[in-house]
């Protein structure tokens, strides 16, 4: 294995992730993009705070949410997301488990 082909495809992968997660943490912000980040809560009437105005912070791109993602536990993403987002879950951690138990042999 080339060691400079395994370190563009790694720049490559972790500036994509921070591309897409810079996307979504900015696009959750956008009172426009509300049913589809909320789409649950807003079928149950819950009220969504927003900025009103168009100010700087909501174009800003925010890691708050991360820690609180990885509290989250199997049961809340069974009752809340239902069974399908469970099974992407628990293949994203097999993935994780199986790309790092394999990259420490190499």
């Amino acid at each position: 294995m080339n060691a400079h082909s395994l370190f563009a495809s790694a720049a490559i992968n972790i500036g994509l992730a921070f591309i897409v997660l810079s996307l979504f943490s900015i696009l959750k912000k956008q009172r426009s993009t509300a049913p589809i980040y909320y789409a649950r809560r807003l079928s149950q009437r819950h009220h969504i705070h927003f900025h009103r105005s168009l100010s700087f912070c909501r174009f800003l791109p925010s890691v708050s949410w991360i820690p609180r993602a990885f509290r989250v536990t199997e049961e809340e993403i069974l009752e809340t997301g239902g069974l399908d987002a469970l099974v992407i879950i628990r293949l994203f951690k097999f993935g994780s488990v199986f790309f790092f138990f394999n990259f420490n042999f190499l």
